[in-house]
């Protein structure tokens, strides 16, 4: 039991571990809020992914902020670092919202199925600006990957 605790604790220090926990409940954020616009709202998909989208990034800053790389938030200001995640970060939601109307209205897939093609897409864009862009060289006491 003690080396899985070990292993866990381990696991849970590297960034991308941590980006990826953030990024499942971001997906579950957005996916609930997709289904409820489309369905309920009555937005056109891509709206409704793109405002989906934001409000799960938002939640993801967050997230990031105070957990993924609280050990690199020194150097900026947070209002910096929320510019610089959202920047970065729009052309992963506009190109998900892009992506999820696509496989949805020319592929007919589904919403949820869309959205995580798409996620995949967008997580490894979404790393590289978040761990060496936005919180790069900010790591005061060498905690990071």
């Amino acid at each position: 039991m003690r080396v899985v605790k070990t292993t866990i604790t381990t696991l849970l220090q590297k960034d991308f571990v941590r980006f990826c926990i953030v990024g499942g409940v971001g997906f579950i954020v957005n996916a609930l809020l997709l289904k409820l616009f489309v369905d309920y709202g009555h937005l056109r998909v891509y709206i409704a992914q793109a405002v989906a989208a934001e409000i799960a990034l938002f939640l993801n800053f967050l997230f990031h902020h105070n957990w993924t790389y609280k050990h690199k938030t020194e150097n900026k200001t947070i209002k910096q670092l929320i510019i610089q995640f959202h920047l970065a970060s729009w052309a992963a939601i506009f190109g998900s919202a892009l992506v999820v109307a696509v496989l949805v209205n020319k592929f007919k897939l589904s919403l949820i199925l869309s959205l995580a093609i798409s996620s995949v897409i967008a997580l490894f864009w979404n790393f590289f600006w978040s761990k060496y862009i936005i919180w790069r060289n900010n790591d005061t006491n060498g905690s990071g990957e």
